[in-house]
């Protein structure tokens, strides 16, 4: 397999394959340390934190269905998501289409935007609020909220550590 000149099958020297090889292994290395996190330290264990939602556009059934001290899920979870501390409600809005062509941003009839803060319980790490163990919530992302008497979409609107925030 190996010639008198040192090379494999008569074309490649062993030299050149171990340079090859140990510069494939750097490669690697150097990927895996830079791809590979350490694992997050929890800094806080069963912490109280405070999610609001932005729940918008719903009608006045939804807005009197919802009340302070109800319990929160994302759809299809047993687990809650945290209990309702506060509901502002506002007029929804939207782009009209306006007969001549134009469009305007002005309040929609008879529907309403309600940012409701829930009081959650879970785990804050270096990034991010988890409730229920494992399930990351952060603001901007969407999910389907119910309650005992109400399911709506909602979008995380902020997530913090104090109750106004």
């Amino acid at each position: 397999m190996i010639d008198k000149q040192g090379k494999i099958a008569g074309k490649v020297s062993i030299i050149d394959a171990v340079l090859v090889l140990v510069v494939i292994g750097l490669i690697i290395g150097y990927g895996y340390r830079k791809l590979s996190h350490a694992a997050t330290a929890i800094v806080n264990t069963n912490a109280t934190f405070y999610v609001t939602l932005d729940i918008e556009p719903v009608r006045q059934f939804s807005v009197d269905s919802i009340k302070e001290g109800d319990i929160f899920y994302k759809q299809y979870e047993q687990q809650p998501l945290g209990k309702v501390v506060a509901i502002r409600k506002e007029t929804a809005k939207t782009v009209i289409d306006r007969p001549d062509g134009t469009a305007v941003y002005g309040d929609m009839q008879d529907r309403y935007a309600l940012y409701v803060t829930l009081e959650c319980t879970g785990n804050v790490n270096d990034i991010g609020y988890y409730v229920n163990g494992s399930s990351q919530i952060s603001a901007g992302s969407d999910l389907t909220v119910q309650s005992n008497m109400v399911v709506c979409g909602a979008r995380v609107y902020s997530v913090s550590e104090n109750k106004g925030g």
